[in-house]
């Protein structure tokens, strides 16, 4: 009896080692794997921001620093002097003018895409289909495409040296994508509660108004913060349709920094930081809201 119940204390002994084995290499597989993961994403996210840091560190720097070999990679005495630059040369009033510009093209484009993308996703009519690819034609063809057909227009127009002709163009530039991510997060909104609002007495318009926009707001806020960077940041048409340095918007002044036999690159690095903060501050804030409403309509119910 005794040798038997030694048998099989040993037996559980020899087989509780391979679990407790098995359960060890699990946890530290686990562990490893996690490890792996946070180093990927460091390294990413570091290359990912070390142009940041890189302008930040630079526009910080004395003039001094700017051009040596190598690169002083922590300024000798922090100065200010790159920002106070840009200000005195107007760059507040460039800031205006992209606000101004970025400010009224996403208005237009957030209008015009609901009212598309709600009848695209919500109503009937003879060749639906075949529209929004349609629409999606114009993000096909490369911008130098389009440079002498919109200045011609635009010239015919009276409105070369104006921020109309930007806001045109923009627009055009941003709608077609705004329409098609829009439709798509529309339709990923059930149909039952247009269905439910009419039953009550809504109007197609008072259904889309108070039910359907409500409800779509991260889909609305992804085509606002979309429109907004394209139009923050274009720079070959600027470059064509505006003459007037008053009128010039935040990449033609960066563009303005670099002269015939040099770059005033500190000057230019606070400019860029400047340009940088608005759109990061944007998606910052927003971001909780950005990322349904890009997502949205990729998975069918």
């Amino acid at each position: 009896m005794q040798g038997g119940l030694g048998m099989r204390e040993s037996d559980r002994q020899l087989s509780g080692e391979p679990r407790c084995t098995q359960v060890i290499s699990r946890i530290w597989g686990k562990i490893t794997s996690n490890i792996i993961t946070f180093l990927v994403l460091l390294s990413l996210l570091s290359f990912s921001l070390f142009p940041f840091l890189w302008m930040g560190i630079t526009s910080l720097k004395l003039k001094k620093d700017l051009y040596l070999s190598p690169p002083v990679w922590i300024p000798s005495k922090i100065t200010f002097e790159h920002y106070q630059q840009i200000i005195k040369i107007g760059f507040g009033r460039f800031t205006v003018n992209s606000f101004y510009v970025a400010g009224v093209v996403t208005i237009i484009v957030v209008i015009l895409s609901t009212l598309a993308a709600y009848g695209f996703s919500r109503l009937r009519f003879v060749g639906k289909e075949f529209l929004l690819p349609v629409c999606l034609l114009g993000q096909l063809m490369p911008q130098s495409v389009m440079f002498v057909p919109f200045h011609r227009m635009m010239s015919s127009l009276g409105l070369v040296d104006t921020y109309w002709s930007l806001i045109i163009v923009y627009t055009a530039l941003s709608l077609p994508f705004s329409i098609w991510l829009l439709t798509g997060y529309l339709k990923s909104i059930s149909y039952s509660l247009d269905e439910a609002a009419m039953v009550d007495g809504c109007s197609r318009l008072q259904t889309m108004i108070r039910i359907i926009i409500p409800t779509a707001i991260p889909g609305i806020i992804s085509v606002a913060f979309y429109a907004f960077i394209i139009s923050w940041q274009e720079f070959l048409f600027a470059l064509i349709f505006i003459n007037d340095s008053r009128l010039r918007t935040l990449p033609l002044a960066l563009a303005a920094f670099k002269g015939q036999y040099e770059i005033n690159w500190g000057a230019m690095m606070a400019g860029a930081i400047t340009t940088t903060l608005p759109t990061a501050i944007f998606f910052v804030v927003l971001q909780r809201l950005l990322i349904p409403g890009l997502t949205a309509g990729a998975i069918k119910e």
